[in-house]
């Protein structure tokens, strides 16, 4: 029995597009370009069910599409759709792992091996006591921690605007030095009179590995310019910051810090600066008290960048207002604050054998408290929270 010629028109439609779905493969650098996609814009795999779910309705209304065609479109939305979150959440097998911007040293492959990333964190109160130096060397006094800082339980609301509407920040990681040939006071340049000495992460404040080099007599002038006088030291013992950084001077009682902040570079241009656990911009110092320099700062080691799902500006704020207080010390009444400045900045946190210094927003706003201002700080981790420890 002969089939109607509008019957053989059809199937030989249906057979010409099964061969082009069964030959066709994407175009180069589509995979690469899908993959940053789903890492820059989360849920990826709810917004692709979405698409082809409405491919799919309209491909049924259409009667002159065959079946199987819809059946195909289907299958590859729900194969989406299922190995994005799987991805997802096995993120070092998507980025690859790049050397990050003026990280400075040689290259490391993988510093890191995978999984979770710990949760940074404000820890107000604690000191770091510096590097170990010899008991003939008199180190420069630390500044004093601002007094008008407050991190104790407050009823917050947030009234202020983010600089853009989403945020691209990596992950920068470092792994611990295993010899002295990394972190060791050798690569410091001549030693003559000067004492170096260097120290591994401390995790509970964090503080990544830094090497301290202290003058053993005066060497500045009454007088000098302190920014001067700094990076004269650093330059002199290869100590000068490869990275990006802004200079900032401090004076109090007889100590001039002269303050190299870290920064890294951050979308738009823009610089986001390293912050150290009462949410000061930090990097390299040098103290000038009575003429003598000591230098302190990060030992140079390279980093690792790793792209990691972030959570949205709205997510952030409301974390900012419901999160617990990053110290348990309150003022009565408990003061009402809104909150209506935030910085992208950078915070690290130490963990496994590694720093990983992750994007955060840290969130503040002033109220005043028996005639004294106060600033209250929050800060915000930017990584999605099911990828980190």
């Amino acid at each position: 029995m002969s089939k109607d010629p509008e019957d053989l028109e059809l199937e030989a439609l249906q057979r010409r597009l099964d061969d082009a779905f069964a030959t066709t493969r994407p175009r180069r650098g589509f995979e690469d370009e899908l993959w940053l996609r789903m890492q820059r814009r989360r849920p990826f795999g709810a917004r692709v069910r979405d698409f082809f779910g409405g491919m799919v309705d309209g491909i049924r209304e259409a009667p002159a599409v065959p079946a199987g065609v819809a059946a195909l479109v289907l299958i590859v939305a729900v194969g989406v759709g299922v190995v994005g979150p799987y991805l997802a959440a096995r993120p070092h097998s998507i980025y690859s792992s790049t050397a990050a911007p003026n990280a400075g040293g040689a290259d490391r492959s993988s510093a890191w091996s995978g999984g979770k990333v710990p949760t940074p964190a404000l820890h107000p109160g604690l000191v770091d006591s510096g590097a170990p130096v010899p008991a003939t060397v008199q180190l420069a006094p630390g500044l004093a921690a601002r007094s008008d800082v407050y991190f104790g339980p407050a009823n917050l609301t947030w009234a202020g605007n983010f600089a853009a509407s989403t945020v691209d920040a990596p992950v920068l990681i470092y792994a611990e030095p295993k010899s002295s040939s990394e972190a060791g006071p050798g690569q410091f340049g001549p030693e003559e009179g000067v004492t170096v000495t260097t120290r591994g992460s401390v995790a509970q404040l964090p503080r990544e590995p830094v090497f301290t080099l202290t003058e053993l007599s005066p060497g500045v002038a009454a007088g000098a310019d302190p920014v001067e006088a700094a990076t004269n030291l650093l330059q002199a013992h290869n100590a000068l910051p490869a990275w990006q950084y802004s200079v900032a001077v401090v004076r109090s009682g007889d100590v001039t810090r002269v303050i190299f902040q870290r920064a890294f570079p951050a979308q738009g241009g823009q610089n986001a600066y390293l912050v150290d656990w009462n949410g000061e911009r930090y990097g390299t110092e040098v103290d000038i008290v009575n003429g003598r320099r000591t230098a302190e700062g990060p030992v140079p080691l390279p980093l690792e960048s790793v792209q990691l799902p972030l959570i949205s500006n709205d997510q952030a704020a409301q974390m900012a207002v419901t999160q617990p207080p990053a110290s348990t010390q309150a003022l009565t009444p408990i003061p009402s604050v809104s909150l209506d400045r935030v910085e992208l900045v950078y915070v690290l946190a130490v963990s496994g054998g590694n720093g990983f210094y992750e994007p955060a927003y840290l969130f503040s706003g002033t109220f005043t408290y028996n005639g004294q201002t106060y600033t209250k700080r929050v800060l915000v981790p930017l990584v999605v929270p099911s990828l980190r420890s």
